[in-house]
């Protein structure tokens, strides 16, 4: 059984364990958010919503949030989302680029939500049968503050990529 498997297991059963161990097994996963103290707040098929504070190791020179430190939150919380359609293994994804505007300073608290709309579902659903195996689609993001208000918008266009016949793994 994969890791995310047993994730969405649990989650049927306690939605706030299966948090408690996603935010355990996303430094595993990618060891360079190790020490983000990035938390899972929801995720499911079509949005992902993680934070992380404004520490000592995020902050940049001028005292707010390092840019790095949004994009990485920011990857996370779209790997999320797509791990949970086209798990690791059967498929692999990547991010081919990213569009971001920085809207405001980014102090405290930040939150990153990824939806995946209909639109992109449905491109990126065409993975599992395409003659290719590889389908693409933008996933758009906002990084918030404690506030609600927008700091950070853009938009990470991804792609996917089947490995095995077509018609193969579906979720």
């Amino acid at each position: 059984m994969r890791a995310f498997d047993l994730v969405q297991r649990i989650r049927e059963h306690s939605p706030r364990a299966a948090n408690l161990l996603l935010d355990l097994a996303i430094p595993r996963i990618i060891p360079l958010a190790g020490g983000l103290k990035v938390r899972v707040r929801s995720w499911s098929p079509v949005e992902c919503q993680l934070e992380m504070p404004l520490t000592r190791r995020t902050r940049n020179h001028l005292g707010t949030m390092y840019f790095g430190a949004q994009m990485t939150l920011a990857d996370l919380a779209v790997g999320i989302l797509l791990f949970l359609q086209f798990p690791p293994g059967p498929y692999a994804g990547v991010i081919k680029r990213a569009e971001v505007d920085f809207r405001a300073k980014a102090k405290g608290v930040i939150r990153c939500i990824a939806r995946c709309p209909d639109e992109a579902r449905a491109e990126l659903e065409a993975v599992r049968t395409s003659s290719s195996g590889k389908a693409e689609a933008w996933i758009p993001l906002e990084l918030l503050d404690e506030s609600g208000r927008v700091v950070t918008e853009g938009r990470f266009l991804t792609a996917i990529k089947r490995f095995g016949p077509a018609g193969g793994p579906s979720q």
